[in-house]
Parts: structure tokens; C-alpha cells; sequence
């Protein structure tokens, strides 16, 4: 098989990244597209180590499992199952964890249905768009810029304003816009340029916040095009922060700070880690964020202790412990790795709580509970791949009880998972 060849297949599979997969005669073909039960014609575009990468030419015979993309944006590279039927979407999503156990944990145990989280459209707080002659843009598939008039996973007064900036002249001088809004309705615009703002831009820009009731308003200055952001950010106009509600707590959003992008799908793990939580006097939560787990485990411990690498997100977490008045936590600041040996020194820890990256646990952490032994372990986990490595680990010393997929971004590839971990 070779480059410009055309080939026929059937997609039996999707990738991390949601495209379509398909072999011929043994060999793997990562697709532009494709839905599970699609018989495709392929041109080969380019012939890798171990795999092929191909161009869906034509359909020999569409699946089952089709819908309607409601999308017209069908070239945006953001979401890869809007053609699929949600059933499938989920249930490929489930096995994608139960594969990942099996297969790299080398662990038999059953993983339940998946947890959807609220809306599976309009779920998007905080969405960034690149400038293109003027018009907001997200990439395509093919790495070109298109225009975007509304995203269908953008909330509602997101999509509002997107279509507003869409018109304005004034975006000729910027180079990315973000968006940021909450479910009560508030939003952010954070307008991002290579120099300092000028007089002209402010003016036009405020005048534009002000006639669109845009409650707050900033900009930044970013010479890197690796960033959407720059290391500052100016307040041009209205409140400081946006305030959203995850449970009881509420949280002040600044244009820096970190925040779930569906807290419609943050408070469904939420509910599944407190759920699961057994009460306990001590629980420490490593690579806490901005203590959104943390806050909710405080209804449920005598004291939460949580870690986190950021000191910006530790000082925005106690800040926002002290907002509601939960004065049974406490954050430290430093690497999970270097802080839970320290921890585990001078608390007795009876429940812990893992949210780490993509990356998974860091050895020394899964030594250190390995050696400490909690009563309990929650491992919240963003990575499949990652989970079921240090899952096989920590079954040296665990019970499995439960392993809860969630459907935090609907129709991408992404899925969460809390695992509920008991000492044997």
C-alpha cells in the first residue's frame, strides 16, 4: 500500500481523537472522519512507522449509526461524534474504559453505564476564537481558519455575542477573542492583540461592551501564537470576575483563572466522588485545581487538605473557601509528588482524592499510598490510558468497588471517569 493509493475498508474503531479507524490486510488506517459500521473508499495520504493516515473519497455504505450532523460547520475539527447517535457515542465511550482496564490495568471488573451531565448541547463556558480579516474563526480539520457564526456547543449568550463581534470592524486589530459566561447569563469578552492597546481599539471596545451588556470586559497583549492568552490582563471595563454556582458554592471567574469548561458535567463528578466519599476525619485531595472537589468533600470530613502545583489556583481556592465561609479546608502549594510524602508524615489520611492530568500519577505518589494506605482512594481521571496504569498498581493493595465513566464533553472523544478504590 502506498501513498495516493485507494483503498476500500470498513471503520471498525475510533482513535483517542475520535477519527474513524479501519485495517487492510493487518495494516491500521487513521481516517478524516468515518462512523463505526461505514464501508469507505480511502486515498492514502501519508504511510507512517506502524499505521497509514487516509482521506474518506466516497461511501460504499453509510452506518447504522449515522444521524444528521446538526453542524454547518462540518470542516470545524471540535467535535468528532455529531454525526453519530448518542447510544453509540456513550456506549463507545464506556468501552473505551473498560478496554483500557482490561487491556493495560490487566484488571476484570465491571465498568458501569455512563453518566451524562446535563445538556449535551450548549455546555461551553469559555471558548476562544482566532481572527481571521476581520471574522472569529475555529480550525478545521484541514488546519484552515473558518469563520464562525454560532457553535452549537457554545452556551446560548456566548453564541450571542459571537454573532455581534461578528460584525464589528475594530477586529481587524485583534488576534484572538475568548468568551467566557455562566448559566445565570453574565459574560466576559477578553480581546487578545500583539501590541498595547490603543486608544481607538479601547474606545470602540468598551463602546461595543456597553451596548451589548457585556458585564465584564479586558485585554491582553500576546506576542506567541502558542497561547490563546497572554501572562497579563488588562480590565478595561465593568466587574472584575463572572460568578458560577457548582453546587452550593459559588465562584468568581477571572479572565486568568482556570475554570471547568461544563460545570453542568464538573458538578456530575462532583455528585460521584461525594457520593462515593465515606466520611471520614482527614481527606487530602491531590492536584485540587481550584478546590471545586475540595469544597464539596468539606460537607463530609472533619478536614480537607488539598495539593496543587499552581500557586495562583491554591491563592483562587482559598479565596473562594473563604467567600463561602468553609473554614474546614486548607490548600498547599507545591508538586503532588514532593507534598503527599510530607502529608502522609504528619496526617493520618482516611480518604484521598486524585484529579491528576493526562499524565496520570506521578510513581512516587502510588508509592507513597501504597505505603500510607488510606481507607479509601477516589481517582477522578480525564485519561483511560493513564487510569488503568496506575489502577493495576494500586490493586496491589485496593479493591476496585466501582468505576463510574462521565460524559463531560459530549460529542468528543473525551471521557472522564471516578473510580471508588477500597483497602482490602
Amino acid at each position: 500500500m502506498k501513498v495516493f493509493d485507494r483503498v476500500h475498508l470498513d471503520v471498525v474503531d475510533y482513535d483517542v481523537k475520535g477519527r474513524g479507524l479501519g485495517k487492510v490486510d493487518g495494516a491500521v488506517v487513521f481516517l478524516d472522519g468515518g462512523e463505526i459500521g461505514d464501508k469507505v473508499e480511502v486515498e492514502i495520504l501519508k504511510k507512517k512507522k506502524k499505521f497509514y493516515e487516509g482521506k474518506i473519497v466516497g461511501y460504499d455504505k453509510k452506518s447504522s449509526h449515522r444521524v444528521k450532523n446538526p453542524c454547518p460547520y462540518d470542516r470545524c475539527n471540535g467535535c468528532a461524534f455529531l454525526s453519530l447517535e448518542r447510544k453509540s457515542e456513550l456506549a463507545w465511550k464506556r468501552e473505551r474504559v473498560a478496554s483500557a482496564v482490561a487491556r493495560i490495568g490487566g484488571i476484570d471488573t465491571k465498568v458501569e453505564e455512563v453518566i451524562t451531565g446535563g445538556d449535551v448541547f450548549g455546555y461551553r463556558n469559555h471558548m476562544q476564537f482566532h481572527v481571521k480579516n476581520g471574522k472569529l474563526c475555529l480550525y478545521g480539520k484541514d488546519g484552515e481558519l473558518i469563520p464562525i457564526r454560532r457553535c452549537l456547543m457554545q452556551s446560548d449568550r456566548g453564541n450571542e455575542i459571537l454573532a455581534v463581534l461578528q460584525r464589528e470592524k475594530w477586529l481587524a486589530d485583534i488576534r484572538t477573542v475568548g468568551i467566557r459566561t455562566t448559566r445565570a447569563g453574565e459574560v466576559m469578552v477578553i480581546l487578545v492583540g500583539k501590541k498595547d492597546i490603543s486608544d481607538r481599539l479601547l474606545h470602540d471596545a468598551v463602546a461595543f461592551a456597553v451596548e451589548e451588556k457585556v458585564d465584564s470586559l479586558y485585554y491582553s497583549k500576546n506576542k506567541n501564537p502558542r497561547f490563546h492568552y497572554g501572562k497579563t490582563f488588562h480590565h478595561l471595563y465593568g466587574k472584575e470576575t463572572i460568578e458560577e454556582t457548582l453546587g452550593q458554592f459559588r465562584y468568581g471567574i477571572g479572565a486568568g483563572n482556570f475554570f471547568q469548561i461544563n460545570p453542568f458535567g464538573a458538578e456530575a463528578i462532583t455528585r460521584e466522588v461525594t457520593k462515593n466519599l465515606i466520611g471520614a476525619e482527614t481527606v487530602v485531595e491531590l492536584y485540587s485545581g481550584i478546590g471545586t472537589i475540595t469544597l464539596a468533600a468539606s460537607r463530609m470530613a472533619g478536614q480537607v487538605i488539598g495539593n496543587e502545583i499552581s500557586e495562583i489556583s491554591v491563592d483562587y481556592a482559598r479565596q473562594t473557601a473563604e467567600k463561602n465561609g468553609v473554614i474546614n479546608v486548607r490548600y498547599i502549594a507545591g508538586p503532588a509528588e514532593k507534598m503527599l510524602p510530607k502529608i502522609a508524615e504528619e496526617e493520618t489520611i482516611h480518604g484521598l482524592i486524585v484529579d491528576p492530568p493526562r499524565a496520570g500519577l506521578d510513581p512516587v505518589v502510588v508509592d507513597t499510598l501504597l505505603e500510607s494506605k488510606p481507607e479509601q482512594i477516589i481517582y477522578v481521571s480525564c485519561n483511560p490510558s493513564t487510569l488503568a496504569r496506575d489502577l493495576s498498581r494500586l490493586a496491589e493493595a485496593y479493591h476496585i468497588a466501582k468505576i463510574q465513566p462521565i460524559d463531560m464533553f459530549p460529542h468528543t472523544a473525551s471521557v472522564e471517569t471516578v473510580v471508588n478504590l477500597k483497602i482490602k
